[in-house]
């Protein structure tokens, strides 16, 4: 467990670092927002400011979820490389779908603070091999604008980590580690 804790922290650290390193070779800058959900569950994003207009660019979100039948319940984390949201009227909408799980994030930014709303779906077997689906419902979220130097201080924690890249072909990838 705490080896997977140690790769999540450096994984993140790396993203942070690699995401505000490009935005600044692209000649953009990048404001960093930590919060959490209404679970206390840590969340770090960044809003890209590029000529194209501002852009939501995730880097992880945390979450715990229940499985109804089973009765599992388990931390989860998304993270995220390459991707960028617009922002239209200072609103986000990022939903993935995949055969096994549904993402969303969605929510307001300003230039303080943000907030909004948040669900992880994961299909799961029970015992008796019925598809039950594990998570924790809409929850709310609250972040504020950081400075970048102090956006290393927020670590993600997670019995799963799962990965969301997206190729300069606009492919998107999931990997999932436990």
């Amino acid at each position: 467990m705490r080896r997977y804790l140690v790769l999540s922290v450096l994984g993140t650290c790396l993203l942070v670092f690699a995401s505000g390193a490009s935005a600044l070779a692209q000649g953009s800058t990048s404001t960093f927002y930590a919060g959490a959900n209404s679970q206390g569950q840590k969340l770090l994003f960044t809003v890209d400011h590029t000529a194209s207009g501002p852009m939501f660019d995730p880097v992880f979100i945390n979450q715990v979820s229940r499985c109804p039948v089973s009765g599992d319940v388990f931390a989860v984390e998304f993270s995220f490389q390459g991707l960028q949201i617009p922002i239209t009227k200072g609103r986000f909408s990022l939903v993935q779908n995949d055969l096994g799980d549904r993402f969303s994030w969605t929510g307001t930014v300003t230039s303080k603070g943000a907030s909004g709303k948040e669900s992880i779906d994961l299909a799961a077997f029970d015992s008796q091999g019925g598809l039950q689906d594990c998570g924790a419902g809409s929850l709310s979220w609250t972040a504020r604008a950081l400075v970048p130097a102090s956006s290393a201080t927020v670590t993600p924690k997670a019995a799963y980590l799962v990965k969301v890249s997206k190729a300069p072909d606009g492919s998107v990838h999931l990997s999932i580690t436990h």
